[in-house]
């Protein structure tokens, strides 16, 4: 996509914010006043073309907490129980993903994988529902912001009530014994908002993940705060909370008891 292009597209949408609509005049007309003044002043050597960038003349920098958040709290859970073996991060931030891959190899699966070619960065395309991984076999997983649209077609996936449930299960599976999945979801009071998003009952997700061990539990509250190690409980009058969970699997997993009990010695 080209600068110009981008930015337009990027004042369009904010234009379109009712937000905004008192201040659009104002940002306009500081534009044309503010490029006034400058060429007055510009003697460099460099061609001066129009891109005017609007609504950002802000007193605070904006950012989304749930993504900014979510990125700490895995990379600091990743730094302490970094992966023994391959790494699967399952259609998190794209972003995120690949600034991982810096650290250390990165498969990432997508239902549409982004155009990215880099040494340990690995994209494939699959389907979360299926994943392509033999049982008990990912020592490492991240899932993030990601579970919450499973089923619901957004994406132009297939409609599936259960989506979200038999996606969990299929992370379940694919995890090996003694392996760590960190996964974020929304939490707080439970809704399904078609066809964006659920936001579940934050008991609910280790109520679904029958085989795994609750190591630690963080949340990101309805006012954008973090808090750290915090209580279930906590979000469940929320609206729109960010539950961060850190599983690990036991040797007496539902998806690996016959293995496990060959190796009971192991874990």
């Amino acid at each position: 996509m080209s600068l110009r292009r981008s930015v337009l597209l990027k004042n369009l949408k904010e234009s379109l914010d009712p937000r905004n609509f008192p201040f659009a005049p104002l940002e306009i007309a500081a534009f044309i006043r503010d490029f006034k003044r400058f060429k007055q002043r510009y003697r460099g050597e460099y061609p001066v073309r129009l891109l005017p960038v609007l609504y950002e003349r802000t007193t605070k920098s904006v950012f989304d907490p749930h993504y900014v958040y979510q990125a700490y709290w895995a990379a600091r859970e990743l730094r302490q129980w970094p992966p023994t073996g391959q790494h699967l991060d399952i259609s998190s931030h794209v972003p995120f993903a690949v600034q991982l891959s810096a650290l250390f190899p990165v498969i990432q699966l997508e239902y549409r994988p982004p155009n990215i070619a880099l040494a340990y960065y690995q994209k494939i395309a699959g389907d979360m529902l299926r994943l392509p991984f033999r049982n008990s076999s990912l020592s490492s997983i991240t899932c993030l912001h990601a579970i919450e649209h499973l089923g619901l077609g957004r994406y132009g996936d297939p409609l599936d009530p259960n989506g979200c449930w038999r996606g969990l299960d299929e992370i379940e599976r694919v995890l090996a014994t003694n392996g760590n999945l960190f996964l974020s979801v929304p939490v707080g009071r439970p809704a399904l908002y078609f066809n964006g998003n659920y936001v579940f009952r934050a008991a609910d997700i280790p109520g679904a993940l029958r085989g795994l061990k609750l190591v630690s539990f963080s949340y990101v509250n309805d006012e954008g705060g973090f808090v750290d190690s915090g209580k279930i409980h906590e979000t469940d009058k929320m609206s729109y909370a960010l539950g961060l969970f850190h599983f690990r699997k036991p040797c007496s997993s539902r998806h690996d008891r016959s293995a496990a009990a060959k190796k009971m010695t192991d874990c």
